[in-house]
């Protein structure tokens, strides 16, 4: 039976997007490989081999936790070590056929063929990111490995682009996979949820929604001035409501929307929650009328899938992945235009999609069709 080996760096860590994506893979991975061992290798002290029964694992799968280096100091340096030296040294140990590391991370040697799951280029193509010299230092590094990988996993067509331009990996060797949705999402019609969750963030009766992170790329203060623009032309327009964890006062890189708020005087009217568990995220994307998602760059954008899956139509830029996701259900926007914007979101709240096209875009997206697609090109390698 050939042995499949994975790196669990991120096993755990579901608040990130590559920890999701391995949770989502692996629920479903053992059932498109029946006929191989499916091994997660953990950092960890213990060395034991164990099998997953607890309600966050995922049956099919056997775990065996690897020592963390014990000479690296400091984080960054930890992970380095992990990648370039545990991941691979357990690989020939282990006698593994195939490598699979789910995220930009591969080993620059292996042992038995690498498939790695490249996210997004996002250090290589956006200015404001990985400016410090360590930062580039590892961008070249984990970009040489994967040159050096047999295959390649892309999560969006724009992705798959992305890295046969930038990289210069033949296209034959990259493959794309998508993505699926991490926590269950689906229209919440328990008016009881609806009312908890409404009470809990007190939500107006109709808003404007996003969710999501305030790096530069997310748009944030383009989504406040256009929002303001439209409420000038129609000053009846429905509250914005803003989720995700807020920058920490002072902080110079991530795009604080208070201070712009503010500054419009939209405090009476644009309304940022802080952070919400994955639990209220459902009842969040159900509420709300629109969700704005105008990203200039996305590997893959998961907050537009799970507001279509919840019924609530998703405004994107036409950057990156984005059309993709969102398919035909609502037009995408100019990436960085806050005046078409602004007329967009009138438009989409005045002449809303059918929800039933909304929920058919959302389905398109499932992990067991990710595990399929990634278990072909598994067994493609031996």
């Amino acid at each position: 039976m050939p042995r499949l080996l994975v790196n669990g760096w991120f096993w755990g860590q579901t608040a990130t997007g590559s920890g999701q994506y391995l949770h989502g893979l692996l629920r479903h991975l053992p059932a498109a490989l029946p006929d191989w061992q499916i091994t997660l290798l953990l950092p960890g002290i213990s060395g034991q081999w164990s099998v997953f029964s607890d309600q966050n694992s995922v049956g099919g799968v056997e775990v065996r936790e690897a020592a963390l280096p014990g000479l690296a100091r400091g984080a960054r340096l930890i992970k380095l070590v992990w990648e370039q030296y545990t991941f691979p040294a357990h690989c020939r140990r282990l006698a593994a056929d195939v490598a699979f590391v789910p995220y930009w991370g591969s080993p620059l040697r292996s042992p038995c063929p690498v498939v790695v799951t490249i996210h997004d280029l996002i250090p290589l193509l956006l200015d404001d990111y990985a400016t410090k010299a360590t930062a580039r230092a590892y961008t070249w590094l984990v970009a040489q490995a994967a040159r050096g990988a047999a295959a390649v996993l892309a999560v969006s067509q724009a992705a798959q682009a992305d890295i046969v331009q930038r990289l210069r990996i033949p296209a034959a060797r990259v493959h794309v996979t998508y993505e699926g949705l991490g926590f269950p999402h689906a229209p919440v019609s328990d008016p009881a949820e609806l009312e908890r969750v409404r009470r809990t963030y007190d939500l107006p009766l109709h808003y404007l929604f996003y969710l999501g992170g305030f790096d530069p790329r997310k748009n944030v203060p383009l989504i406040v001035r256009a929002y303001d623009r439209a409420r000038q032309k129609r000053p009846d327009l429905a509250p914005l409501v803003i989720a995700g964890k807020l920058p920490d006062p002072g902080d110079g890189w991530f795009t604080d929307p208070r201070p712009l708020i503010a500054e419009l005087g939209l405090g009476d009217c644009v309304h940022p929650i802080g952070f919400v568990p994955d639990a209220a995220k459902p009842a969040l994307y159900t509420l709300a009328d629109l969700f704005l998602f105008p990203s200039r760059y996305e590997g893959f954008g998961l907050p537009p899938l799970e507001a279509l899956a919840c019924g609530t139509p998703a405004l994107v830029s036409d950057s990156s992945s984005l059309p993709e996701i969102v398919g035909e259900t609502l037009p995408p926007v100019p990436t960085g235009d806050e005046t078409v914007l602004a007329a967009a979101m009138l438009s989409a709240l005045d002449h809303p999609p059918d929800p039933a096209r909304l929920l058919a875009q959302a389905a398109k997206f499932t992990w067991a069709d990710t595990a399929a697609k990634t278990a072909a090109v598994i067994r493609m390698l031996i």
